[in-house]
């Protein structure tokens, strides 16, 4: 077994989620993504090809407890939600690539300035925070080319 998908096994034990078959083909399909965005129905028709008695309301009743668990994260762009797999330990602050859905993690918070003037100036707590920045990849604009 793949040591991410063991780690994620993990987490999911220790946050008192039980790993039915469903989050086991689920969890499968976002470690063997590549990090890929994809949304329900993709996942439902990659979930399908191994258990045919799962139904969509499965998906996503398991993809909001995986969300709410901090496994993967709930991305919307273009009216379109999709899922990917959250890369643990790491910031949620992201570079999307518009055409191909790659995601790149930021290396740092661009959050900090913005984070003091909302707890000194305004009369506002955050207490969370994700930053996605949509645009082109290397690949995809050398394509478009």
């Amino acid at each position: 077994m793949n040591e991410q998908l063991k780690q994620i096994y993990e987490t999911m034990k220790e946050k008192g989620f039980k790993l039915t078959p469903a989050r086991k083909y689920m969890l499968e399909i976002f470690v063997n993504s590549d990090y890929r965005l994809l949304d329900a129905s993709q996942i439902y028709d990659l979930i399908r090809k191994k258990n045919k008695k799962i139904n969509f309301s499965t998906i996503y009743r398991n993809l909001e407890i995986l969300t709410d668990s901090e496994i993967i994260e709930k991305i919307t762009f273009n009216e379109e939600t999709k899922y990917k797999l959250r890369e643990q330990g790491s910031p949620h602050h992201l570079m999307i690539c518009t055409l191909c859905h790659q995601t790149i993690p930021l290396p740092f918070c661009p959050f900090g300035e913005l984070e003091t003037y909302i707890k000194n100036d305004t009369d506002f707590l955050p207490t969370n925070h994700h930053v996605e920045i949509y645009g082109y990849c290397k690949k995809c604009r050398q394509q478009q080319n």
